[in-house]
C-alpha cells in the first residue's frame, strides 16, 4: 500500500500515514486535532536502486528539473505545495 504524508497547518507536524488509495485523507492532526494538508510526493520508497548517485539520476534530478521549469514557467505555488504550505 501507498505511504502518504501530511503536514499540519496549525503545529506543522508532519505524519506517514500507509493508506489504500481507496482510504479516505486524514483530515485530523493527532497532536493538536489542526487541519491536515496532504503533501506531494516526489518519489516511490518501493523502488530499489543501485546506489544514491542512481536514485539521485533517475528520481530527484528529473523532478527537480520539473519544478524548477514549472516555477520559473509562473507556478509560484508549486514550491509551497510541495512543502506543505499551499493554500
Amino acid at each position: 500500500m501507498p505511504l502518504y504524508e501530511y503536514k499540519c497547518k496549525d503545529c506543522s507536524n508532519i505524519i506517514s500515514e500507509v493508506q489504500s488509495i481507496h482510504d479516505e485523507p486524514l483530515k485530523v492532526c493527532p497532536d493538536c486535532n489542526g487541519e491536515l494538508k496532504k503533501l506531494i510526493s516526489l518519489s516511490s520508497p518501493d523502488v530499489n536502486y543501485k546506489n544514491g548517485q542512481e536514485y539521485y539520476e533517475k528520481v530527484i534530478k528529473p523532478d527537480a528539473k520539473r519544478i524548477v521549469n514549472e516555477i520559473k514557467n509562473g507556478n509560484e505555488n508549486l514550491a509551497a505545495n510541495i512543502f506543505g504550505e499551499g493554500d
